[in-house]
């Protein structure tokens, strides 16, 4: 299925924005600071590695102690503790 575009269609033209916001919303949603996302990169890995075939956990482990053996040690014991 194809899509046409009108060459003429300014995008600047208030006649041709979302009509979801009133433009005092979209004003202030672009003055808002973004906010944060909370990452934590490990907690992340942890459960990544949980939920994996066992074959794949293992050999990524192995990978990984090449760069970093006390990470992987980390990673290790709190994989045993959330099998308990």
């Amino acid at each position: 299925m194809s899509q046409t575009y009108d060459k003429n269609l300014n995008p600047r033209d208030p006649k041709n924005q979302p009509k979801n916001h009133s433009s005092h919303q979209a004003k202030n949603q672009i003055l808002e600071e973004p906010k944060p996302i909370a990452i934590d990169g490990f907690q992340q890995v942890l459960e990544m590695l949980r939920i994996a075939d066992p074959a794949f956990r293992e050999s990524l482990l192995k990978r990984l102690a090449a760069r970093d053996k006390d990470l992987v040690r980390s990673l290790r014991k709190d994989l045993e503790n959330l099998d308990r």
